[in-house]
């Protein structure tokens, strides 16, 4: 797993716009806080940069993100999701996400780098993501 030092925002020149990395700050629970969010990103996501997720995300969201961010680390692979955005005024967007852990200076899973395309709904009626496979490591299937 590279460390979060290894990248630089140089090496992500061609998709800054469209990343975000937040980092688990504390565990048991587990509270995550924004440490990037690009600005292809913001007018969905919001300025959010050194929230945490519970100062920035409704409540209702905060536990299916804990456990996502948990996910990722815990299990050491990237992780591909497709869904929905569930965000006020927003709704109308699909969203596929890429997330890979990145380790701190002392190897340990501490923070998450994602890549994430929201893309408009072309219509109710197309076959929609839930009817699609996405890859998931063999365990969590």
């Amino acid at each position: 797993m590279p460390a979060r030092s290894d990248i630089t925002p140089r090496d992500l020149k061609d998709i800054l716009r469209t990343v975000l990395l937040f980092e688990r700050v504390s565990q048991n629970p587990s509270r995550y806080r924004w440490r990037l969010i690009g600005t292809g990103l913001t007018s969905i996501l919001g300025e959010n940069t050194g929230k945490t997720l519970e100062e920035s995300l409704p409540p209702e969201h905060i536990e299916r993100w804990t456990e996502c961010g948990d996910m990722i680390l815990e299990g050491a692979q990237p992780l591909r999701f497709l869904g929905r955005v569930h965000i006020q005024g927003r709704e109308y967007l699909d969203a596929e996400n890429l997330f890979v852990p990145l380790a701190n200076d002392n190897g340990e899973p501490s923070f998450i780098l994602g890549q994430c395309r929201y893309t408009p709904r072309r219509s109710e009626t197309e076959d929609i993501w839930e009817n699609q496979m996405a890859s998931l490591p063999g365990g969590l299937l």
